[in-house]
């Protein structure tokens, strides 16, 4: 990579680190649930209004980027991000009777930052001029940051409740919101780069017209489900379903499965191609399912958290990798199509935390017993399984793709040229 644009990689993998700080909110539903008496509903609500919100501000923001260019953009999403947390902390002193609607409106803030900042990390990288193997490379490590930055907010955020109390969580949110400030800064002042040097980029309608663009849609809305549904109820299962200590189930559970997320993203950024890509995601999505299964039926709190771990390693390329396989399938396309793939695995996200909720919920009460639990154990237990179908179709997908491939369906700009 030229000197010059190294700062601005590094800018990228810094605002990348520091969006893992939703992951915070997964370590405080317990104790929110406590002070505060959410149901599982309303956890599942919060996760989903982030992605939704977060899908609105992909497909929203994508033309004004187009426009105007990346660096206005850049700057005001973190600070942006940095308000929404602060009127998460604040939302039962500004809404004592109904302290949850303050929790959905600091959210929906947060949740509108990180889907632009989203929408634009990518086509940031994308656009460097620099080769196509360097640059697959520095976008999965650009995805592993936020890995790495999930286990850096898990642990110090289990920490600082340890120490101060859940009575205190207030004072844990407004820390996070110091980072996305110093991440604006940043963005100030690093060298950026547009696609094609300034060339149109490929039009919505010509986007819509490549059949190959709406396998890799349902890819990473699927991977997007596999991912995100482990991540956000790894903690309550562990903690309910498993009767871990909350300490435990945080630290060897939420924090096995962003190593294992941040250690495949990694060593694909350091191998590069030695592994063909759509072995990694095959195998990847295939082998997540049976972990799920795993999970739901564990009775041994070390196989569950093995289970959840491990699960992080298997669906590390999902997101990814469906980004890198759009940007060399489709390399004339802009950031509308980095914004849609956004979309598509915020839509996933959303889709898969919502359902396990609600499947918890309901088995709780209509009093299910599964895997031999009954009460939340039980509940959640069933949620998971059914979490099991992201990844499998997940699998489906990538098999379908490389078939196609294989036959020569796809259109130029395929992974196999790119392996040469």
């Amino acid at each position: 990579m030229e000197a010059r644009y190294r700062s601005t990689l590094w800018a990228c993998c810094f605002a990348n680190f520091f969006q893992a700080v939703g992951s915070c909110f997964a370590i405080l539903y317990v104790p929110l649930r406590g002070l505060y008496g959410l149901s599982f509903t309303d956890f599942g609500i919060l996760v989903s209004l982030n992605f939704i919100t977060q899908v609105a501000s992909d497909v929203l923001f994508s033309k004004p980027v187009e426009k105007y260019g990346f660096r206005p953009f850049a700057v005001a999403a973190p600070l942006v991000s940095a308000a929404g947390l602060g009127l998460f902390a604040a939302a039962p002193l500004l809404f004592p009777r109904r302290p949850f609607a303050g929790f959905c409106a600091g959210m929906f803030l947060f949740a509108a930052a990180g889907g632009l900042q989203e929408l634009l990390l990518s086509p940031i990288l994308d656009a460097l001029p620099i080769p196509e193997e360097r640059k697959a490379r520095s976008m999965s490590m650009l995805h592993s940051f936020f890995a790495w930055g999930q286990i850096f907010v898990v642990l110090a955020t289990t920490g600082l409740l340890a120490v101060w109390g859940a009575a205190r969580w207030q004072w844990i949110v407004l820390l996070w919101a110091a980072p996305p400030v110093a991440g604006a800064v940043l963005f100030c002042r690093v060298p950026l780069a547009r696609k094609n040097g300034g060339a149109p980029p490929l039009p919505l309608r010509a986007l819509a017209r490549k059949g190959v663009f709406y396998a890799l849609l349902a890819a990473i809305v699927l991977g997007g489900a596999a991912e995100v549904t482990m991540a956000q109820w790894a903690s309550a299962f562990l903690e309910k379903g498993l009767r871990l200590p909350k300490l435990a189930g945080d630290v060897w559970g939420v924090c096995f499965f962003s190593l294992m997320l941040a250690l495949g993203r990694s060593g694909y950024a350091a191998l590069g191609a030695r592994v063909p890509l759509h072995r990694l995601l095959i195998g990847g999505s295939g082998a997540a399912a049976v972990l799920y299964v795993v999970c739901a039926l564990a009775q041994s709190p070390l196989l569950g958290v093995l289970a959840c771990g491990l699960t992080g390693l298997c669906v590390s390329l999902l997101w990814p990798g469906a980004i890198i396989l759009a940007s060399r399938r489709i390399p004339s396309a802009g950031a509308a199509m980095f914004a849609l793939l956004s979309a598509g695995g915020d839509v996933g996200a959303s889709l898969g935390a919502f359902c396990v909720g609600r499947a918890a919920d309901w088995a709780q009460a209509s009093g299910t017993v599964f895997a031999g639990a009954a009460g939340e154990s039980g509940a959640l237990r069933a949620g998971l399984l059914l979490a099991a179908v992201f990844p499998l179709l997940c699998c489906g997908v990538h098999t379908a793709l490389h078939c196609t491939e294989a036959r020569g369906g796809l259109p130029a700009g395929s992974e196999r040229r790119h392996r040469q």
